[in-house]
């Protein structure tokens, strides 16, 4: 029996790591989080959809952290990259753990693989229960 069930998990873990390699965008969620983390907003700004440039300006992705951190404290750690449907758009979410509080990491690409946004959202709005 406990074979079994070491075999079945061993399948599923493999499984769901053939799900994300299938899918480019679950790394690329984790690599436009990271840029976020290192206040590079260039790279943010660089990695948009070329019909979202127009609409934003670089300077919007100066700072994130630092402007959240009064409110919910210094980031710890973050999950595992997963997909949802927000209003008919797949995206990529991370659960964010800061001193205070968990936010999600909301993370939405076209079909090119160019973001077309990123954002930190209450944990309610994204948490599966």
């Amino acid at each position: 029996m406990k074979t079994i069930l070491v075999s079945l998990l061993m399948v599923l873990s493999l499984t769901a790591k053939a799900q994300d390699a299938a899918d480019p965008n679950m790394a690329r969620a984790e690599k436009m989080f990271g840029f976020l983390l290192q206040n590079q907003a260039d790279s943010l700004y660089e990695n948009l959809s070329a019909q979202v440039k127009p609409m934003v300006q670089k300077q919007q992705f100066e700072g994130i952290l630092q402007k959240v951190e009064p409110q919910v404290g210094k980031y710890q750690k973050h999950g595992s990259w997963e997909t949802q449907e927000v209003m008919g758009q797949k995206c990529y979410v991370s659960m964010v753990q800061f001193e205070k509080t968990e936010l999600g990491t909301l993370v939405i690409f076209d079909a090119q693989g160019k973001m077309l946004g990123i954002q930190l959202v209450p944990a309610a709005a994204v948490k599966k229960e």
